[in-house]
């Protein structure tokens, strides 16, 4: 089966959902195409095909810094342009067929045209409009500090008012007693409307002076302040009291800074907390798919572009800095945008921050699967045909004790099925062996945290032995699992179920992916 590849932000929008994203998705289109331009301009996928397949064999070759190249090479992953297994770069099909130079159906110079095309588009409305039209001058970079450092306030306050009520909705369950400090809360919307559900509590809205200032400028009432104390300075050398607050907000601030800087404002923070106290972290993760599974890498990238050391610093970086400074509680929570919520502290998670579900996807990939799904029995799709095209197509029919006709039928599936209420179901890719170790691992993983009916089904024949001795019992039925298919699910018609798209191998060298399955109980 061929790889599923990530569908663009539009290709997947409701326009009739009435959310801001979609056009947000619009508005860093541009992001896509220069990425693509980028990596043509450097020959990476040529340098790859050629063997340069680690990072500092291809930063060698392609005249490029190590860590900078790291981050691309995450957005090109992203975008299904390329693949990492086990350390090494390899490039997807359509890679290799178009964006290889020695590729005889090499396309990258008609690409690397369409953006010298590029710049007349930005006189799009000019040529649309009349001569005469009124014009607002845009914000460049030529423009004021004042001018843009409003214009960035504004901008930002008006996406967190959109985000809050769903940031909200996770932060409604949990136990903290004031006051909250908002750090580079910006016009302190946020911390604002977080106030709003504790009517006794206070807050403190920390940031620059001068976007402390733009801030009052766009909320000028001041009883949007009545509650709100605006200090003014940099966080990194603030002296905070220990132990002052109940909450702790950080929104779109850690991607300000590198690693370390990062690491050190977190643990800064943690030391203000009361005991009990939170921390709420609200950020573009790269590690994180959700709705929006290009986004963290992607806005990584902008920052590289537009700050002095600005990082997407990943989720479980964050969640690994929390536990450093005594911070055991996290939970992760995607939002249906395209950013994710940290709650770290308190009573949050029950402690292992995988507690939820939901979060399986997230240690699936962590595992090396490709991408994983949430779904349910229910949706798992069963017939008996599976097991009849394993008989009369795969010439490996009856060679395998975990395969048909020694595998279970689908009449016990079902029964089976019946038993369990969540199910992940994980993509991966050859080689087989290397598969299956990831599949018991994930299996694993559940059954220690506790979800004792973990159980998971592979892809193909067992590989676990090199011959399988179908006249004799299983030599290692604990590390033996039957395939998806030889039990009768309909691969294909369950992976449709989660949006991906499976269709057949057609052509020798096409990328071949392996979906797994995961019951949890």
């Amino acid at each position: 089966m061929n790889p599923i590849i990530p569908a663009l932000p539009f290709q997947t929008s409701d326009p009739a959902h009435k959310q801001f994203q979609y056009l947000e998705d619009l508005a860093t289109a541009y992001w896509y195409s220069e990425v693509l331009f980028a990596a043509l301009d450097l020959d990476l996928f040529s340098w790859i095909e050629r063997g340069a397949d680690r990072i500092d064999k291809l930063a060698d070759a392609a005249g490029c810094r190590p860590e900078a190249l790291a981050r691309l090479l995450r957005v090109l992953k992203r975008t299904a342009l390329v693949h990492a297994i086990d350390g090494r770069w390899v490039n997807s099909p359509q890679a290799r067929m178009f964006l290889v130079a020695e590729s005889a159906d090499y396309m990258g110079d008609f690409f690397l045209y369409r953006r010298y095309m590029q710049p007349r588009w930005s006189l799009l409305a000019e040529r649309v409009s009349l001569p005469d039209r009124p014009r607002q001058p845009p914000i460049t970079s030529d423009a004021d500090y004042r001018t843009r450092n409003e214009q960035y306030v504004r901008s930002m306050d008006r996406l967190v008012r959109r985000k809050s009520p769903e940031i909200l909705s996770i932060l409604e369950h949990e136990s903290w007693r004031g006051p909250l400090l908002d750090v580079g809360g910006g016009a302190g919307s946020l911390g604002r409307a977080i106030l709003k559900t504790r009517p006794t509590a206070s807050g403190v809205l920390f940031d620059l002076a001068e976007v402390i200032r733009a801030g009052r400028r766009i909320h000028p009432c001041p009883g949007d302040w009545a509650r709100t104390l605006s200090v003014a300075g940099d966080f990194r050398r603030h002296p905070f009291a220990s132990g002052s607050f109940g909450l702790v907000i950080m929104s779109n601030f850690l991607h300000a800074y590198g690693r370390k800087t990062a690491r050190d404002l977190l643990a800064a923070a943690v030391i203000l907390l009361r005991p009990g106290g939170l921390i709420l972290i609200h950020d573009y993760f790269p590690d994180r798919l959700g709705i929006r599974p290009h986004k963290g890498a992607f806005y990584d990238l902008n920052m590289m572009l537009n700050t002095y050391e600005g990082a997407c610093h990943e989720s479980r970086d964050i969640v690994g800095w929390l536990d450093a400074v005594g911070v055991k509680r996290v939970v992760v929570r995607d939002l249906e945008t395209d950013t994710s919520v940290i709650l770290a502290g308190g009573d949050v998670g029950g402690g292992d921050g995988i507690d939820d579900p939901e979060e399986w996807t997230s240690v699936a990939r962590e595992i090396g699967f490709v991408d994983a799904a949430m779904t349910t029995p229910a949706d798992i799709v069963t017939a008996h045909w599976p097991a009849w095209k394993c008989r009369f197509g795969c010439k490996g029919y009856g060679r395998h004790r975990q395969c048909p006709p020694y595998a279970m039928p689908v009449e016990a599936l079902r029964s089976l099925l019946a038993e369990y209420s969540r199910a992940v179901l994980v993509q991966g890719s050859p080689p087989g062996r290397d598969f299956h170790h990831r599949l018991l691992a994930l299996e694993r993983a559940a059954f220690l945290k506790g979800f004792p009916k973990a159980l998971a089904f592979g892809a193909g024949p067992c590989t676990v032995c090199d011959r399988c001795p179908v006249d004799d019992v299983c030599r290692h039925p604990e590390k033996a699992r039957p395939a998806m298919e030889a039990c009768g699910i309909d691969v294909y018609a369950t992976a449709g179920r989660v949006g991906w798209p499976l269709r057949p191998v057609r052509d020798r060298g096409d990328w071949v992916t392996y979906v797994g399955l995961l019951l949890l109980e």
